[in-house]
């Protein structure tokens, strides 16, 4: 069983179409606030492997630490909320004129 599975959350898997799904997955829970040790542990795989998943991952976006990729994740999120409230908005149709 995965600790986080992408699958059933489509939409914001399309927040970041440059990452395999383990490489989300694995940000995700790290953007969350989950340690890799505890990363490692859910996902049934070694603490080294958890650091090269997210080392790959920060690549993809090219920052130079993992805070720069947590930044990344959090920017990309909160643009995704906002979107979705926006959406909400519109069809009860309480957007402001």
């Amino acid at each position: 069983m995965t600790a986080f599975d992408p699958t059933q959350f489509p939409e914001l898997r399309e927040v970041f179409p440059e990452l395999t799904l383990i490489q989300f997955e694995t940000a995700m829970l790290f953007s969350l606030g989950v340690s890799q040790i505890e990363i490692s542990a859910l996902r049934s795989v070694s603490y080294k492997t958890v650091k090269q998943t997210l080392a790959e991952a920060k690549n993809k976006f090219e920052p130079y630490s993992l805070h720069g990729l947590l930044t990344i994740f959090h920017v990309r999120l909160t643009l995704f909320a906002l979107q979705g409230c926006q959406k909400c908005r519109q069809l009860n149709g309480s957007e402001p004129h």
